[in-house]
């Protein structure tokens, strides 16, 4: 049952009172892990059971710094404020997944096809010139061609 007179029952937006508890929160707490996202790719992935089937994937990534070789992505199904979470990625270096076992190696992916597909881009943020930000995207999409997923 709805909490608001009139509210209905399938209608997702954020109650008044949620509003301003969350407001008021993130005044006073720490959002430290979340604000280390540095880079934001987006992905169409297509499931192997059924290649007309896919999912936009919008990772928000962090490089762990205790780890260089190894980077986290929060995967969110769009890049807007309603986004729901709906994975967690770890990428690592050609170097490190040299050290994993053959059985761990299986549960990782190449990103080659994703990136030389063109299904995996770093969206241009508004007002940024073309060839700014194309240099920049071809420069990240160097070194991500070589790492290794694991969602």
């Amino acid at each position: 049952m709805a909490d608001n007179i009139g509210e209905h029952p399938l209608d997702h937006s954020v109650p008044w009172k949620s509003k301003v508890l969350e407001s008021g929160a993130s005044i006073v707490q720490d959002f430290t892990p979340v604000q280390q996202v540095c880079g934001w790719l987006n992905a169409f992935h297509v499931y192997a059971s059924d290649p007309k089937r896919f999912v936009e994937s919008n990772h928000y990534c962090t490089h762990l710094s205790a780890v260089p070789d190894v980077r986290q992505c929060l995967i969110y199904d769009k890049p807007t404020k309603d986004a729901r979470l709906i994975g967690v990625e770890y990428m690592i270096s050609p170097s490190l997944f040299e050290t994993l076992s053959e059985e761990e190696r299986k549960l990782w992916h190449s990103h080659v096809f994703e990136v030389k597909s063109g299904m995996l881009i770093m969206p241009a943020p508004s007002g940024v010139p073309d060839v700014l930000w194309e240099t920049a995207e071809t420069e990240e999409m160097k070194e991500i061609i070589g790492w290794y997923g694991k969602t």
